[in-house]
């Protein structure tokens, strides 16, 4: 019964994202060949979490364990080679911090401080997509990547380090997309998806050492409706994020990397006082253990999402 209910889910999710996209086709952007140079791109969430169910919550004091307020903050900077207009080569540097601004314990663990630095190269294919007036509609992004990463305790010294036994380094390869697709309905009304995934291979995933090897699939998809408000979008929105490893060794089967996710939301976006996206959101998640169960079925979400090309 309960495979039945994630398989209508995600057959749900996906029968939005094909409605978002039907109607006129796609045209991609007629485009020279761009002049190699730098890429410099700011990240951001934070947000408050009632609880953490996508990490790990097995400690033993007993406590209740709700609240976690986090900042997670990726910078990106990398140099680009264009081998023809849409596909480039690029060297990268990635640079991740993550950090709990709770006082109880439950924020002191150092899944959530940390800092994780990556150096990599990609092999990236982007479009953008215009309707028949020329204007923008959508785009999407794929790479080929490897990377290798390692993890750092948090600045914060009331933080507790990386504990002995745990493995701070990481290679990671594998493929990703980003997609995003607006379709006018109505008058300043806008139906629209967006999607990321990512397939990768992990030599290791900052657990305990001789923990090796995982092959983790993400597929996170994202609709919903577009109201303009002057300058703002009000944009209601159902979403679900699928995770799941692929291997079958003990380590493999952690509920933080096979589960899914998913329920209603609502964002604000200021994307039009800001370059890239800015947006304030709340939403309120179910979730469902694929492997390993944990007490959590629920979670309510809020804070500020962003994404800002800074070069």
């Amino acid at each position: 019964m309960e495979h039945i209910r994630i398989n209508n889910v995600i057959a749900g999710a996906f029968l939005v994202m094909g409605l978002a996209s039907y109607g006129t086709p796609l045209h991609a952007e007629e485009a020279e060949k761009p002049a190699d140079g730098p890429s410099l791109v700011l990240g951001g969430n934070a947000y408050y979490s009632k609880y953490n169910f996508d990490r790990d919550r097995d400690e033993s004091d007993g406590e209740e364990r709700e609240g976690y307020y986090i900042l997670s903050m990726p910078v990106s900077l990398s140099w680009k080679h264009y081998l023809d207009e849409k596909t480039f080569l690029a060297p990268y540097l990635n640079f991740t911090m993550t950090h709990d601004f709770g006082g109880e314990s439950w924020n002191r663990h150092y899944w959530n401080n940390n800092q994780i630095v990556g150096l990599g190269v990609k092999v990236s294919r982007e479009h953008s997509y215009a309707d028949e007036k020329g204007e923008y509609t959508g785009g999407l992004y794929t790479a080929l990547f490897s990377e290798y990463q390692f993890m750092t305790s948090s600045v914060d010294q009331a933080k507790n380090e990386v504990p002995e036994g745990i493995s701070t380094e990481n290679f990671k390869t594998g493929v990703s997309l980003w997609y995003a697709r607006k379709k006018p309905i109505a008058e300043g009304i806008r139906l629209w998806t967006e999607v990321w995934g990512e397939l990768a291979y992990h030599s290791t995933y900052f657990s305990e050492e001789g923990a090796n090897n995982y092959i983790i699939g993400t597929i996170a998809p994202k609709a919903g409706l577009s109201f303009d408000v002057g300058d703002v979008a009000i944009e209601p929105y159902v979403k679900a994020e699928l995770v799941n490893d692929f291997l079958e060794e003990e380590w493999n089967r952690e509920p933080w990397i096979n589960y899914l996710q998913y329920g209603p939301g609502v964002r604000i976006a200021l994307d039009k006082f800001l370059p890239g996206s800015f947006s304030v959101y709340a939403e309120y998640l179910h979730v469902d253990y694929l492997d390993k169960k944990q007490d959590v079925s629920n979670d309510i979400r809020f804070g500020v999402n962003f994404w800002i090309p800074i070069l």
